[in-house]
Formats: structure tokens, sequence, C-alpha cells
């Protein structure tokens, strides 16, 4: 994550900079023309009501996660409860959109805001983040900006000590409301994972929120990519058996790991019945 001087931060300063000067030659009636207190009074009311909205009034940037088909949303393990995500298996590939419900500029990756999706190290074991080719100037993955991000939209992947991701900026040229940017997410192992979505309008350091997702045991025993009547053949053949034990749990049937294949783990295997992990 670039920590730059931004654009926006330098032109609110400005803003609240005239905002001052305006009210000080209000209070202190040394406005240059004719000393005219009503006016400068006006100039105060026009800057704060004008700018000060300007600097407030944002549109709404946001993520959503889809499954592999890339159309089908991932399901919330509660509806009210936003961005916690029900299981997903290991080897599962998502695809996080970023979009937004305006044209407004984004960052440029120089001086600008922009934002960024990132891990931090703790969860570097379960989960990766990834964007797609074409690499440009050995910097920008230009196939994961859409072009509603613009003209001029780059994706940079980063590293930064106890964390990594991706930063995603519009540009200033050619920005529509819609999706701007993709970055695939992949569950590699048992257990739980945060992505980070920052909004760096609002902060470089804190993450607007997480996108948290956790992971459970393949039910694609021949590895495939879909959850079929092979997988469960390979499940039926291993039916009743009491010796699983160790990393390899029965072929991976033993989904609960208690040590045998029985009707428990059939209703788990059931739960991800033609699922695709690619």
């Amino acid at each position: 994550m670039k920590m730059k001087k931004k654009k926006n931060q330098n032109i609110q300063g400005l803003i609240q900079k005239l905002i001052l000067n305006a009210h000080i030659i209000y209070t202190n009636g040394i406005f240059s023309i004719k000393n005219n207190k009503l006016l400068a009074k006006q100039i105060l009311l026009v800057l704060t009501l004008t700018f000060g909205a300007i600097s407030v009034v944002r549109g709404e940037i946001s993520t959503t996660v889809f499954l592999p088909d890339g159309n089908t949303p991932l399901a919330l393990v509660d509806p009210d409860i936003p961005h916690v995500y029900k299981d997903v298996m290991v080897g599962t590939k998502l695809i996080i959109v970023v979009s937004s419900d305006t044209n407004e500029y984004w960052g440029d990756g120089y001086g600008g805001d922009g934002g960024s999706l990132a891990i931090e190290e703790a969860y570097w074991p379960y989960g990766v983040l990834s964007a797609a080719e074409p690499l440009i100037n050995g910097s920008d993955w230009s196939g994961s900006h859409l072009p509603a991000a613009g003209t001029e939209a780059v994706v940079w992947d980063w590293e930064e000590s106890g964390i990594d991701g991706f930063d995603l900026y519009t540009g200033s040229t050619g920005i529509e409301a819609g999706d701007w940017f993709i970055i695939d997410y992949n569950a590699t192992n048992i257990g739980d994972c945060n992505v980070g979505f920052y909004d760096h309008r609002i902060s470089w350091v804190e993450p607007i929120y997480y996108l948290s997702f956790s992971h459970v045991r393949t039910r694609d025993f021949n590895n495939d990519t879909i959850v079929n009547l092979a997988d469960f053949a390979m499940f039926a053949s291993r039916w009743l058996a009491t010796n699983c034990t160790g990393l390899n749990w029965c072929d991976g049937t033993d989904l609960d790991i208690d040590g045998g294949v029985d009707v428990n783990d059939l209703m788990l295997f059931c739960e991800f019945w033609l699922e695709r992990t690619q």
C-alpha cells in the first residue's frame, strides 16, 4: 500500500484554508474590498456550503464475492451480517469484484486515494489473492481493471511487513459507475481467512471492513473441479471404514475426521453436491 500524499487531501486542505481565511476576514472586518463585512460573510457561507459538501459527499465503493462461475454471489452466513460468508471448500477460487455507484475519481496511484484488497500475515497459510494478466510494464495487472474503471486505471501488487495485496486506482478519465476491478481469491488450506478492503479516502491503515471466509475439507476427491458422481463413488468405496487416521483420513472421505466414514460424513458431502471449485 503506497503511503503517498493524496491529491484529495491537498484540495481539502486548500478548501479549509479558504474557509478559515474567510472566517478571519469576517470576524476582523478587514475585507479588502471596501471593508465589506457583509460580503465576507456571504463568501464564508458559500465556501462552507459548496466546498464543505464536496469534501463530504462521496459515492459508495463496495465489494461483491462471486463463486467460480463469476455470476453467482457467495451466500452469507447470516443475511443481516455483511461480509461473513458461508463455508467454501479448500481449492475453491472465488472472485472479488469492486464496484462503484458513481463515476467519481478514485486515485491515480501517485497522488490520489484509491483502495486496496490485502491479507495480513496471520492468514497467509489459508488464502491467497491474485490478479489477472496481462502484466503491463512489469507492474500493472491490466486484466484486473475493467473498462468502467477508466482509461488510466491500474492494479499494482505490493507487500509490506506483515501484509500484502493489491492497490486499485481508477485514474481520472473515462470513469463510469459499475464494476471497476476483479481480484481472485484462492482458498488454499483448512481454516479461516480475512481479506481487508481499504478505501484510502477513509483510511490508509485500517480496512473499512473484512471479507471473512471459512475453508473446509474438499469434497472434490478426484480434483476435477466439480463435486459429482465420480466423487460419490470414491466416497462410497470408503463407506463404513473405521481406520481413518492421519493426514489422509481415508482419502479425505472422513470429512468430520472422527476416524470413520458414516452418515455424518455423507451429510457433509451432500452440502457441496455439484459445486465447482474453479
